[in-house]
C-alpha cells in the first residue's frame, strides 16, 4: 500500500474550470497481486462489503431485481468500506484518531467518529469514469461533496460535522477487476464542514442518484441533496487541517 500526495491544477486542465485554486489530494495505491498485506486487506473488505449489501437489502433482491442492480449495490458497499478505510488511515497518519460508527441502516451513510471530540465524518464515494481531473475541474460536470438530504436540511441542527469524498476513476462494474490488479488507485478528494453546507455562497441543492447508494430500491430514484461543488470544496489537506485544528 503506497500513499502519494498529489496535486491537480484545474486551470491547466481547463481555463474554463470554476476551480481557481490547486487541489491537493492523497492517492492510495494497492497491489493485490504482489503484496500479501494488500491482498488480505482487500479480500477482507470485499467479504465485509458483500455481507453488508446482503444485510441492507434482505428481502429486496427478488427475481424482479436485476443482477446488474445487485452487483451495483454490492460494489457500492465494497467501495464505501474501502473509502472509510483510507480516510481512517490518512487521518490517523496525521494524528487524528477515529473509529467506525455502527452501521444501522441504508439511510445512514458510512461514518467515522473522532475519538478526541466525538464529532462525525461522513465518507462518500463515487466512480467518475472520465477521471479525477474531470471530476474535480470540469466547469459543468464537476462532482460534489455530498451533504444531507435537502428536505431534512436545517442549518441549526448539525447532522454531520464533516463530509469527505473518495473517488474511483472507472465505472462501478469494474471495481473487483481493478481492485485485484497490480496498481489499484484510490483518491481521497477533499471535503467540507457543516458550516460550509449552511453557506448558500458555496453550497447548493441538487437532485441526483448518489453513486454510493446501498438501498437496492433507491438506486434508480433521484433525491434532493445539499452539496458543495468541487470548485468550492476544501481539498484533502485543507479538510484534514480543519479537523486537526478542531481537536486542539
Amino acid at each position: 500500500m503506497e500513499k502519494i500526495k498529489d496535486i491537480i491544477k484545474c486551470q491547466e486542465y481547463s481555463s474554463y474550470s470554476k476551480r481557481t485554486k490547486d487541489f491537493l489530494l492523497e492517492k492510495y495505491v494497492f497491489n493485490y497481486k504482489n503484496s500479501d498485506f494488500d491482498k488480505n486487506l482487500l479480500d477482507n473488505i470485499i467479504k465485509q462489503g458483500k455481507e453488508l449489501s446482503e444485510k441492507v437489502n434482505q428481502g429486496a433482491a427478488s427475481n424482479s431485481v436485476s443482477l446488474r442492480s445487485r452487483n451495483t449495490v454490492k460494489n457500492n458497499a465494497i467501495a464505501g468500506l474501502l473509502a472509510e478505510f483510507v480516510w481512517k488511515d490518512f487521518l490517523s497518519n496525521n494524528n487524528i484518531k477515529v473509529e467506525e460508527t455502527e452501521f444501522k441502516s441504508a439511510s445512514n451513510q458510512i461514518d467515522l467518529r473522532i475519538n478526541a471530540n466525538n464529532k462525525t465524518i461522513e465518507v462518500r464515494s463515487s466512480f467518475p469514469r472520465n477521471g479525477i481531473k474531470f471530476a474535480i475541474c470540469h466547469s459543468k460536470y464537476q462532482f460534489d461533496i455530498i451533504g444531507p438530504y435537502s428536505n431534512s436540511y436545517k442549518p441549526n441542527e448539525i447532522q454531520k460535522n464533516y463530509y469527505t469524498r473518495v473517488l474511483f476513476p472507472f465505472q462501478n462494474s469494474l471495481l473487483l477487476e481493478k481492485l485485484k490488479s497490480e496498481n489499484f488507485e484510490v483518491y481521497l478528494t477533499g471535503g467540507a464542514t457543516w458550516e460550509m453546507m449552511c453557506n448558500d455562497k458555496v453550497a447548493i441543492n441538487k437532485s441526483f442518484i448518489p453513486e454510493d447508494e446501498l438501498n437496492i430500491e433507491r438506486i434508480s430514484t433521484k433525491t434532493n441533496y445539499r452539496v458543495i461543488p468541487f470548485s468550492n470544496a476544501l481539498d484533502t489537506y485543507e479538510i484534514m487541517r480543519v479537523i486537526l485544528k478542531d481537536i486542539k
